[in-house]
């Protein structure tokens, strides 16, 4: 049976409830849409974890962990800064090569 832990009722699903439950969603939503709600609801599970996981590292480790986008925003400037050194050392060459 499954039980809710840390909830105070007398709610209990057995094997025959579950098996309702996913009889009644085939006939409802048919096998189409509950394969797009099966994906839906595990894409929002996975995203419950990630962010489940950074809030413990950060209660951990006393840090944000950077995102996605403030990764990109990093390697952005990185790249830009490594084109700018690459293009004064072209010109210093330059510079030595004609003068």
């Amino acid at each position: 049976m499954l039980k809710f832990s840390g909830v105070d009722t007398s709610i209990m699903f057995g094997w025959s409830e579950l098996v309702l439950i996913i009889v009644l969603a085939i006939i409802l939503l048919g096998p189409d849409k509950l394969a797009d709600l099966a994906r839906t609801l595990g894409r929002i599970y996975g995203e419950y974890q990630k962010a489940k996981r950074r809030l413990e590292l950060e209660i951990l480790y006393g840090y944000e962990i950077p995102t996605e986008e403030k990764l990109r925003e990093i390697q952005r400037r990185k790249l830009e800064e490594l084109e700018s050194d690459v293009r004064e050392a072209l010109n210093r060459d330059r510079l030595n090569e004609g003068g």
